[in-house]
């Protein structure tokens, strides 16, 4: 089953669940955000790849033994929610397209969001994506 993982920016919560998924997993995983054109649009950054964004997931990243550094920023679409077989959205529910809030394949995380924070900060919050993804794994089998 192909599972998607969708937060804001696909700068930070997004791309780590997916990594550690994927590490722990036979079953494929990919990254959304809800608003990543737009950030992008606004930040401006060199390039969509997460090192020129500043994403504080490169670091908790590389510490699990994934380099997440040239991974882009995607925007969610519906052909995204379409193609997946579970959808785990970890963004603002104000940020939600119409087809992800009708989609029945949406599980909800209620992470807060690591935008701004350093990799001390967002530890934690990371610490518990990867538990909520151990625990995907081990249910999916």
């Amino acid at each position: 089953m192909k599972v998607l993982f969708v937060c804001n920016a696909n700068m930070g919560r997004s791309q780590v669940a997916e990594a550690l998924f994927n590490q722990l997993s036979n079953e494929p995983a990919t990254s959304a955000g809800t608003r990543a054109d737009e950030i992008v649009e606004r930040t401006k950054p060199s390039s969509r790849r997460l090192k020129d964004g500043g994403s504080s997931a490169i670091s908790y990243m590389s510490e699990q033994g994934a380099d997440i550094s040239e991974k882009t920023r995607d925007q969610l679409t519906l052909e995204m929610v379409q193609e997946a077989g579970k959808v785990i959205v970890i963004a603002d529910e104000d940020t939600w397209p119409d087809y992800l809030r009708n989609s029945d394949k949406v599980v909800v995380w209620t992470i807060q969001d690591t935008r701004g924070m350093g990799p001390d900060s967002a530890r934690p919050l990371y610490d518990e994506i990867k538990r909520r993804v151990q625990e995907l794994v081990t249910e999916a089998g």
